[in-house]
């Protein structure tokens, strides 16, 4: 992921112009809510979009799958982000914040922090030091109110730039991590995977760390389990641990198991990555059981 002006997405887009497009209304922790709400639970998201059309159709998006939005818009435009796909299936992120970097702590409701089983926090929001704050302040209410945090590392380059401020955070405030393997390396100094999970461990009671094809490994206060993942054909994996993040944490908020919870988010990663886009387009609420049994209900 890098941040880009809005001039420079639109030179990619003319340079692109030949190329099959598509759009979404995304961002990381609005893709996991989204999730959730499809895995069938209840979801509460704070962002900022502008008053534009862009903003207008967001907020209908997020209304439509189920999830509240309620912040008020702000003067600028939406933030947006131009995904580049290679036909590996991995992606490059050229984002241009917009509004988003106008989330402020008053924009964060103390009320819905209160009534949630669980906070979730993304890691990009560490790009701008005004949503950083409001993020900060939003632990600090959890904290207060009981509510476990869960913390989105969001991206390596994010973990290398901002590593000192995702430790002392996470050390003070978070109860479990989601990762993928590089971004738990950053974090720890390492390029071997247990000894990243080890290091991150240190410094929180639980650790999700998605391995692509390997599926997910997990530590639970002390514990290690590992959770098989998919083969699929990867079509664009824009998305998979956004949604592997949605599956676990309703896992976790209906009392199942880290690694029960871990199974629904690995299903759901693997069946975002044979789409393209950032959002399931199946809702798996009635699917739980198959899942942890061990089907493919939606073959």
């Amino acid at each position: 992921m890098a941040l880009v002006t809005t001039q420079e997405q639109y030179v990619l887009l003319d340079a692109l112009s030949g190329h099959k497009q598509m759009g979404a209304a995304g961002g990381s922790a609005a893709n996991t809510m989204v999730g959730l709400a499809q895995f069938g639970g209840r979801a509460f998201y704070s962002g900022k979009v502008g008053s534009d059309r862009r903003g207008t159709l967001y907020r209908e998006s997020m209304a439509e799958v189920g999830v509240e939005f309620d912040v008020d818009a702000a003067d600028g435009p939406t933030g947006t982000c131009l995904v580049l796909v290679t036909p590996d299936g991995e992606r490059t992120m050229q984002t241009s914040l917009g509004s988003s970097t106008t989330l402020t702590a008053a924009d964060i409701h103390p009320e819905r922090i209160a009534q949630s089983r669980m906070l979730y926090v993304e890691g990009y929001l560490w790009g701008d030091p005004t949503p950083a704050s409001a993020a900060e302040q939003a632990m600090e209410l959890a904290r207060s109110a009981k509510v476990p945090v869960a913390f989105s590392f969001s991206d390596p380059a994010m973990v290398q730039g901002f590593r000192n401020e995702f430790r002392r955070v996470t050390r003070e405030y978070v109860e479990a991590v989601f990762c993928n393997e590089q971004e738990a390396m950053a974090y720890a100094g390492t390029d071997d995977r247990m000894t990243a999970l080890e290091t991150v461990a240190k410094d929180c009671a639980m650790v999700f760390m998605t391995c692509g094809k390997d599926g997910s490994v997990i530590w639970n206060h002390g514990e290690v389990t590992s959770v098989a993942g998919y083969t699929v054909p990867v079509v664009d994996t824009t998305g998979a641990g956004d949604v592997y993040a949605a599956g676990v944490l309703h896992g976790l908020s209906q009392g199942l198991s880290a690694a029960q919870a871990g199974t629904l988010g690995s299903f759901a990663s693997a069946r975002i990555v044979t789409e393209m886009g950032p959002r399931l387009r199946h809702r798996l609420a009635d699917h739980i059981t198959a899942i942890l049994d061990g089907a493919h209900p939606l073959d």
